[in-house]
């Protein structure tokens, strides 16, 4: 009797390439590194995924979906916690993930922004990293307008763009060896410039 064919985790076999792609970058990254770390061979490979262009998309997808997004419902679903908190307990999360040892350090859409300068660079996935970089600045640009203080100068938008400024320097520096104890007394820093209703009317 032949043996039972093994399945074929879809979800498993992304998480398994996006490890590969999070630590080597996307242009460093080979088709055989892929291939071996999944256990399959190049034309399953294809089979599956289409070209290594249309594999890093699905990669960029998952993570996001898996580790980004996730962090983000601090600022989306409602809380009794007031604004800082519910911030802090987002840009925790993320340091968190970015300290992680189970996983590559930092943040691999940060990694690949930093990359995706590049020629080789797939264009689709450029455009969808923005478009969550975008998303994820709208988040926080409403709650700052509902709940924050704002200013000529210290606008919702520009108060949001700091803070991202912020989390995903320090995505970099946990990459490059900061532990997570720093990288959140780094954040607690940021976060304590951002102005409340309850300083503004003291």
């Amino acid at each position: 009797m032949a043996g039972r064919k093994r399945s074929f985790d879809r979800d498993i076999a992304l998480d398994k390439a996006m490890r590969v792609f999070w630590n080597n970058g996307y242009a460093a990254t080979s088709v055989s590194n892929l291939t071996s770390e999944l256990g399959i061979n190049t034309p399953s490979l294809y089979a599956a995924f289409g070209n290594k262009e249309q594999l890093f998309k699905e990669v960029v997808a998952h993570y996001i979906k898996q580790y980004s997004e996730p962090c983000y419902r601090h600022i989306t679903e409602p809380s009794d916690a007031n604004f800082i908190e519910r911030l802090r307990a987002c840009f925790y999360e993320l340091i968190q993930k970015f300290s992680d040892a189970n996983t590559p350090l930092g943040c691999l859409l940060v990694k690949s922004v930093n990359e995706s300068d590049s020629v080789a660079f797939p264009e689709e996935a450029t455009v969808y990293i923005k478009q969550f970089g975008l998303k994820t600045k709208k988040m926080l640009t409403t709650l700052i307008e509902s709940e924050g203080v704002i200013t000529e100068s210290a606008t919702a938008e520009l108060q949001a763009k700091y803070l991202l400024s912020v989390v995903y320097g320090i995505s970099t520096q946990v990459r490059a060896g900061e532990s997570q104890q720093v990288a959140e007394s780094i954040m607690d820093y940021a976060l304590n410039t951002i102005p409340t209703r309850s300083e503004s009317v003291a």
